[in-house]
């Protein structure tokens, strides 16, 4: 089936319009979900960091309280006047092993004197006059001498390191429990406890990747204190995390939250953010995104692929189903317009099944009532073509008859009047000549019903007028005044028997228009403005109302005289449309009636 381009397209821009923004919505819910999971794992993340710095400080200072409570301890601060044996280093070593995350542990006598010390790279250790103290062993908190009880002071590092450290006092007391009788001061790693409390993280994270999970700590200057990536600790935040910046200022602020930010790599994180006061650092913990983004922009992809095409087969199947469906309104439509260009014998033929079928049954009862009129009308213009030719013949002959009516009325007054008689004589002679061309016509229907006219010629509508004055408006000049306003000639292109017919018959009805004596007929003749001949005939008769002039007066037999035809003014209009001018009138109630006559001239023609 052949495919229809405008009706296909639109089929699938309306299928594909839903399609498309339900995969938009999709895809932007893709987005969406991978923000928030990813946002919630970090914020995780965040919490367990904070929870197992929170577990390992409290394992080393209770690892600290357990060890100010051994006796050897207790033993060694309280013999720090005597000599030391070798069983005491031996049984402190036993006691303590904490190189994992101090810096350093050291123990001090009453008088604020080192006894022993420990290192990451050694064990206990005895502290001899000549040697100096470890510059990673503190001075006790002074205010551990007056603590009561197995407390546990701690303080910021104090110590110039490189590393954040934490530093605890825990007191010894002796074995009477009335005093203080030493300190043990131990400096934690901070580093190692950030380190301790990553690997949950770094185990969570995919492959190991450290670039999948990050944990950063920064301090109050923004300098960092922990990264997952070792080589960048204790650098500038903005040079350890380039497009850090934001974040950075907001923990160094003491502020909390969630952000998103892009490295220079172009790999997208969202980092959650909090601080922790005790330590005075701040931690931040990302998560890559960037592979999860990739998965929502492919299968959001995908979700748009599968949109348009689903579009497409829906569009194919609807244009399908349209077209099946439109055939029937085709044929109609195809056949429709056949018969309203005058085929009228065509049937439009459709199955049962076809949804147009009684569309097309109804045009076809229209189209044979149509025929049969058709038919019908065909004879009504032949009849009517009869009587309007039996109308015309009858009106030239009751002209005719008029007019010798009028000459025999006033032969008895005027026969021996001889420029009468003369007169008379000629008029006899033109009724006989019409008489004869009416007969004439009778002989030759077919011309007489076509209303074809003579080929134009150029002729003198002054003689013509004359003319007609003298056979039909001199004999009544006794009860009328007649008016001549002619030139010596006014030279018009048309038929000269049909003019004449119009002015014989507006003379007429000017002159049956005036019932009362004393009116006045008026001829005039002359060129116009724009040099067309014309020619006018006025009565001051009791004129005619506008709405008769637009409604009846040039309608065919449509008269208000009693003996009258209808066909006088109509034959006169197409007489002079036929020549190519135009017939107007200016008529006023009580006042009189103006037709006026306008004619082409060979001039006009010829230019």
């Amino acid at each position: 089936m052949i495919l229809r381009r405008k009706p296909f397209l639109t089929y699938f821009a309306l299928c594909a319009a839903p399609l498309l923004l339900l995969a938009g919505l999709n895809c932007w819910n893709g987005f969406r979900a991978v923000d928030a999971t990813v946002g919630a794992i970090v914020q995780e993340d965040l919490n367990s960091f904070s929870a197992g710095v929170v577990e390992v400080l409290r394992d080393q200072e209770n690892a600290m309280l357990r060890l100010a409570l051994q006796r050897n301890i207790q033993q060694a601060v309280a013999e720090s006047g005597t000599q030391q044996n070798q069983s005491s280093s031996t049984s402190l070593k036993s006691v303590l092993d904490l190189r994992s995350h101090f810096q350093g542990l050291a123990l001090f006598d009453r008088n604020r004197h080192p006894l022993w010390f420990g290192t990451p790279n050694t064990q206990w250790e005895n502290w001899d006059k000549s040697n100096a103290i470890p510059k990673n062993i503190p001075q006790p908190d002074d205010r551990i001498w007056t603590a009561k009880g197995n407390v546990l002071l701690d303080r910021p590092g104090t110590l110039p390191t490189t590393a954040a450290s934490l530093e605890y006092t825990v007191p010894i007391h002796n074995e009477s429990g009335s005093g203080n009788d030493g300190a043990l001061v131990g400096v934690l790693d901070l580093e190692s406890i950030f380190s301790t409390a990553s690997r949950g993280l770094e185990a969570r994270a995919s492959s190991g990747n450290t670039e999948n999970s990050i944990v950063v700590v920064l301090d109050r200057s923004a300098k960092v204190v922990y990264h997952s990536d070792r080589w960048l600790k204790l650098r500038p935040a903005t040079e350890a995390v380039p497009g850090f910046d934001a974040i950075a200022a907001s923990m160094s602020a003491n502020e909390n939250g969630l952000r998103e930010f892009r490295s220079n790599k172009g790999a997208s994180y969202v980092a959650a953010y909090a601080p922790i006061p005790r330590l005075n650092v701040s931690v931040a913990v990302m998560r890559n995104r960037s592979g999860l983004l990739s998965d929502a922009r492919l299968w959001g992809g995908v979700g748009f692929a599968i949109a348009l095409l689903t579009a497409l087969l829906a569009a194919f199947i609807l244009n399908r189903h349209v077209q099946q469906r439109s055939q029937g309104i085709e044929r109609v439509t195809e056949d429709l317009s056949a018969i309203a260009q005058g085929e009228l014998d065509r049937r439009i033929m459709l199955k049962s099944s076809d949804d147009a079928r009684a569309i097309a049954d109804n045009i076809n009862v229209v189209t044979e009532r149509l025929r049969a009129q058709v038919a019908r009308e065909a004879e009504s213009r032949q009849f009517e073509s009869f009587v309007r030719l039996s109308a015309m013949l009858t009106h030239d002959l009751k002209n005719a008859i008029e007019a010798l009516s009028l000459t025999v009325g006033n032969m008895e007054r005027h026969f021996d009047n001889p420029q009468f008689r003369t007169d008379a004589l000629k008029g006899l002679t033109n009724a006989t000549d019409k008489l004869k061309a009416i007969v004439a016509r009778l002989s030759r229907p077919l011309t007489s019903l076509s209303g074809e006219h003579k080929r134009p010629k150029n002729i003198d509508l002054v003689p013509i007028l004359k003319r007609v004055s003298a056979m039909t408006a001199e004999p009544l000049r006794t009860k009328h005044s007649i008016v001549l306003r002619l030139p010596e000639s006014v030279n018009a292109l048309a038929d000269e028997a049909r003019i004449e017919e119009v002015i014989e018959n507006l003379v007429l009805n000017a002159l049956e228009a005036m019932v009362e004596p004393g009116g006045t007929l008026t001829i005039e003749a002359g060129y116009t403005t724009s040099g067309a001949p014309s020619f006018s005939i006025s009565d001051t008769g009791p004129g005619m109302s506008r709405v008769f002039i637009e409604n009846r007066l040039f309608r065919p037999f449509s008269t208000t005289k009693k003996n009258g035809i209808g066909l006088g003014l109509y034959t006169c209009r197409e007489v002079v449309r036929a020549s190519g001018g135009t017939i107007d009138v200016h008529s006023v109630e009580g006042a009189g009636t103006t037709f006026r006559v306008v004619l082409p001239s060979a001039t006009q023609r010829q230019a």
